[in-house]
């Protein structure tokens, strides 16, 4: 038979006025919410998502903003109505949008509150077998558990004797624990002292403690990788530009970034190459050994995935373009998409060359075009050639300049520097560690039984989790 305990203490109704009306311990009671963690780990996750499917603005634009913002207009014209609402969130630039910071640094607040309180389960878990030799209070009073942590607690008073009831709690907790190693169950007896002589017996039931000290550290790699993201956030940049074509180069200067095109002649066979000066360091990455390579701790990447052409003349001053002055003996173009188009002067032949993608894979259509009568020749190829060119000006006039059309890819290369990138690394191995806390559901249970006046006695229990109350009060027929 189960007999209610009548309470040592009376609720203050001005405190309970007080907490209700101060806004600061409801406030605290919700950034303790698991949901809450998961809602917002869950919107900075959809937004790293989303920053990897749309196309982010290219770093260089960084020190332009007119350049940024034909850029944004572009891009956002490009997804239509839609666009509109990505580019007024910063979608196209997550880098600097409000929302990632926002969410990076909530997130963060979170997981530092959620790390605390894990600690604090740690420390709970150290102090609890220190409370069975606490001194004794009244009887039917709950020994105070230290931490912030939800504890749930059942007080009852019992028709049975004092030494019948702890008997049979003893018999329950050794059926049930004894044979799981991974569960300890402490016994204490604590006299009433020189003023009592009615004692109390506890029991403290702690099972999976390992997990506590396991726990935290999936949440240490969460928090690590947060910061590394952050880092990334605030001090890391990227740079993407166009398609590089063969000889061509690309500079940033804010970065002493250098990134030039190199083709090297081997047995009269070109081979491409990327050539990377970042500040006084240089690489030279070959385009058919490696994709990507690190320099001063930032990630290269490139791939030949645009189709390109290159032309040589063993003459020097062959060729200019449309838009420059000096003339050169070697020039490259890429044709992002079918009927792209590229043209070259050729000033001592008078003629100019227009190179122009057909629809078919690796056809081009090449047109010589003559300065005096506008005559047009026209000749489909789909691979390395060679062509004859009469000069009729200049020094060399009355030569012929041979001129060489070869097929080499174009490179598109992104460059990305990113601080702290190697402790991911570390920050998946803490992850994957703390996930094994997880698969245990660690606990305790303190079990005091006291005499109560009459023959009776009275049984409290305090544990982490509703399960060892209903567990024990069932097994002893309470």
């Amino acid at each position: 038979m189960v007999e209610p305990i009548p309470t040592t203490s009376e609720p203050n109704p001005l405190a309970a006025l007080r907490t209700k009306r101060d806004p600061f311990p409801l406030l605290w009671e919700s950034l303790r919410r698991p949901l809450l963690l998961v809602v917002v780990a869950g919107f900075v996750l959809l937004l790293v998502i989303v920053g990897l499917a749309l196309p982010q603005l290219p770093g260089q634009f960084a020190d332009d903003p007119a350049g940024a913002t034909r850029w944004l207009l572009t891009t956002r014209n490009e997804y239509g109505g839609l666009g509109t609402l990505l580019n007024g969130l910063g979608l196209f630039d997550l880098i600097h949008s409000p929302l990632i910071r926002a969410g990076l640094a909530l997130l963060g607040l979170l997981l530092l509150i959620h790390l605390g309180e894990q600690m604090a389960d740690i420390q709970r878990s150290r102090r609890l077998p220190g409370l069975l030799a606490a001194i004794r209070g009244d009887a039917g009073d709950p020994l105070p558990i230290p931490g912030s942590s939800q504890v749930f607690r059942s007080r009852s008073g019992l028709d049975a004797t004092f030494a019948q009831m702890a008997g049979a709690i003893s018999r329950r907790l050794g059926d049930r624990f004894d044979a799981n190693p991974s569960v300890l169950v402490r016994r204490a007896q604590v006299d009433g002292g020189s003023e009592r002589e009615d004692g109390e017996m506890r029991w403290l039931v702690q099972g999976h403690t390992w997990a506590y000290y396991v726990r935290p550290l999936l949440l240490t790699g969460v928090l690590l990788a947060l910061g590394v993201l952050w880092a990334g956030v605030n001090f890391g940049w990227e740079v993407a530009p166009a398609p590089l074509p063969p000889g061509g180069d690309f500079r940033f200067p804010q970065r002493a970034l250098h990134l030039r095109y190199a083709v090297i002649e081997e047995q009269d066979k070109p081979s491409a190459a990327l050539e990377v000066e970042l500040g006084d360091a240089t690489q030279l990455l070959a385009l058919n050994r490696s994709q990507g390579a690190r320099l001063n701790n930032t990630n290269i990447r490139m791939q030949a995935d645009v189709p390109g052409i290159f032309l040589e003349s063993d003459r020097a001053g062959t060729f200019l373009l449309p838009d420059q002055s000096g003339t050169t003996d070697r020039v490259g173009f890429v044709f992002p998409a079918p009927g792209s188009e590229e043209s070259v002067l050729l000033p001592d032949a008078d003629v100019a060359l227009r190179l122009v993608r057909l629809a078919q894979e690796g056809q081009f259509l090449v047109e010589t075009i003559a300065g005096e009568s506008g005559s047009v020749a026209r000749v489909e190829i789909s691979q390395d050639d060679v062509r004859q060119i009469d000069l009729i000006r200049g020094e060399q006039a009355g030569s012929q300049a041979t001129i060489r059309i070869r097929f080499l890819p174009g490179l598109t290369v992104g460059v990305r520097y990113l601080p702290g990138d190697g402790l991911l690394w570390a920050a998946l191995v803490l992850v994957l560690a703390g996930a094994v806390g997880y698969l245990r559901r660690p606990f305790f249970a303190l079990v005091q039984l006291a005499p109560w006046p009459g023959e009776g006695s009275v049984l409290v229990v305090q544990s982490s989790s509703p399960e060892p109350l209903a567990e024990l009060e069932g097994g002893i027929g309470i």
